[in-house]
């Protein structure tokens, strides 16, 4: 065999080895990796990957435990304990562990760690005087097998109820992925449901049969698929754009989940698809974007638009050269095709036309407003020694309306500083300033916003000098009102005499009607002792075998907690354990 042959099958060898290895290492990230389910239960699904929550996309798989606490909760995999965390909102309390294969797998709400774990965190507890922890471990530290027992299910944290929030990240840069993207239990064979769509006027002289506003027409299904209620006519002008509201669920389940992708071609031509594979946490909040927030905000309808703002930036989408809008022409029908699909695979389709209609000039082009903001340079503004400043890309598009001050009689600066409203949505916070006169005083001051019912809810804020500032991630009215009522502090239910000598735990109820409590902590005969907080229920828990130095005998019990305003309140008594 001649030296340029051995060269030449040497070459091919080597391709095919580097190609294997290549494959081998996609597979550790791309391919069907076999996890263990982490319950041994019939696996319902309460909440998909990727739905459509306040602020963020869900970032995993939500496992109903049938009003139950306390289930096994089993290692995906062999791996390492990467991070455990411990907080009164959230995840609640949370496990983190690293796989050889390249992932991530994260089990929240728990109700408590395997025996081991859970003595890891009691430690941890005690040496930082704090409920909440968030620890980093590294691999080799604590190891777990495929099926070990890591943890039992809860409902801690922000959780609504019994339930284990189960996600699927690859390792590096901790993306979550769709957990039923890999061979699992959860059976679907439940066709995403089409409620409606709507469509969007979304230039000067876009109309929809006639009108400058977005229109909502209702769907319905037969024939196998779904169609537009009695079959509308529609006739629009301009440059238009679509959404449609849909949702999921799975076999044996009423919960409404979230579709995988949504598709829509135009005249068979592709317009504009997404597709929920995976996200990184610091775009989750594009999710106001990717919805119609203002009919989110006013009727709550969830609508996801089929065309994408200039500053969406999260890389979900396919589009044509107009990001998903169409431009009408007059006299030509437009054929809208949708097509649904869930990660199982059910797909739903709808299909309706739009006609392009002659253009009628308005002859005053879009109403007049105060103020316009370029969404792609920063702005700022002042009135009346009230200013407000934001970066660029505060807004997923440009906006234009109204901001101004106006006098009020509740505020205690005598004024409320008005920023558009609560229908537009804001990525990136803003800041405010109020002047503040020489004459207030600041103890218990607090930024506020009106509600719906133009009641101030809390909104943070400190004093700076001579002014109060406020950053937000909300449009609405601003104003400042003071919050003088320090936390109420009490024993929930306790027994005669506060002999607990029968009891396993105390419960210490802890209200706050408006800034909310920022800082807590318990002591025993006047040592740190261990305050479980379940913010949701308002209760500080107190398990008696999990303060090591407690003995049987008479004790004294002090409590301290301070709000967002800087209120303080102590509660002092004595009981029997």
């Amino acid at each position: 065999m001649n030296r340029m042959l051995k060269q030449y099958i040497f070459s091919i060898q080597l391709f095919i080895l580097l190609l294997i290895a290549g494959l081998a290492g996609a597979q550790s990230i791309n391919g069907e990796w076999n996890y263990r389910f982490p319950l041994e239960i019939k696996p319902k699904v309460s909440g998909s990957f990727g739905e459509i929550r306040s602020n963020h996309f869900h970032s995993g798989l939500d496992i109903t435990t049938y009003g139950k606490t306390g289930l096994p909760v089993f290692a995906a995999d062999d791996g390492y304990v990467s991070r455990i965390a411990v907080s009164s909102g959230g995840f609640g309390k949370a496990l983190y562990i690293d796989h050889p294969s390249g992932y991530t797998t994260v089990y929240a709400h728990l109700e408590s760690f395997s025996p081991v774990l859970d003595s890891l965190v009691l430690a941890l507890q005690y040496q930082e005087e704090s409920f909440d922890i968030n620890e980093y471990l590294k691999s080799g530290e604590f190891t777990v097998e495929r099926g070990d027992v890591v943890a039992y299910s809860g409902n801690s944290g922000s959780s609504g109820g019994p339930h284990l929030h189960f996600e699927v990240r690859i390792t590096e840069g901790q993306k979550p992925v769709d957990p039923l993207a890999f061979p699992t239990p959860v059976k679907d064979n439940v066709r995403p449901h089409i409620a409606g769509v709507k469509i969007y006027p979304l230039d000067p002289g876009a109309t929809i049969n006639g009108e400058k506003e977005p229109v909502y027409y209702p769907a319905v299904f037969y024939d196998g698929a779904f169609h537009l209620k009695h079959s509308p006519d529609i006739k629009a002008t301009g440059t238009i754009g679509v959404g449609i509201e849909v949702l999921d669920y799975y076999t044996g389940s009423w919960r409404k989940c979230g579709v995988h992708s949504i598709g829509l071609k135009v005249n068979e031509d592709l317009a504009f698809s997404s597709v929920m594979d995976g996200f990184f946490f610091h775009d989750t909040r594009f999710v106001n974007s990717h919805i119609d927030y203002s009919d989110k905000m006013t009727s709550g309808r969830t609508i996801q638009k089929s065309f994408v703002d200039p500053y969406n930036q999260i890389d979900l989408y396919e589009f044509n050269a107009q990001r998903g809008k169409i431009d009408l022409e007059p006299g030509k029908d437009f054929q809208f095709d949708y097509l649904v699909k869930d990660i199982s695979g059910n797909s739903s389709s709808l299909r309706f036309s739009v006609e392009g209609d002659q253009f009628l000039a308005s002859g005053t082009g879009a109403e007049a407003s105060p103020v316009f903001i370029d969404a792609g340079a920063p702005f700022s503004y002042e009135e009346a020694n009230h200013s407000v400043s934001m970066e660029k890309g505060t807004f997923y598009e440009d906006v234009r309306g109204a901001i101004g001050v106006r006098e009020s009689f509740i505020s205690e600066s005598g004024t409320v500083f008005s920023i558009f409203d609560k229908t537009i949505p804001v990525h990136n916070g803003f800041e405010i300033r109020f002047p503040l006169p020489d004459s207030i005083e600041t103890k218990g001051l607090c930024g506020a916003v009106l509600d719906g019912n133009l009641k101030p809810q809390y909104a943070g804020g400190s004093v700076d000098g001579s002014e109060f500032v406020i950053n937000s991630r909300l449009c609405g009215d601003f104003l400042l009102v003071r919050d003088s009522v320090a936390p109420l502090l009490y024993l929930k239910n306790p027994p005669v005499d506060n002999n607990y000598s029968n009891r396993d735990k105390m419960v210490v109820r802890m209200e706050d009607d408006f800034s909310g409590v920022t800082q807590f902590a318990g002591y025993i005969n006047d040592q740190w002792a261990l305050f479980e907080y379940d913010a949701k229920n308002n209760e500080l828990i107190c398990v008696f075998d999990r303060v090591p130095f407690l003995e049987r005998g008479v004790h004294q019990l002090k409590i301290e907690v301070t709000d967002n305003a800087g209120n303080e309140e102590l509660l002092e008594t004595g009981f029997t354990y």
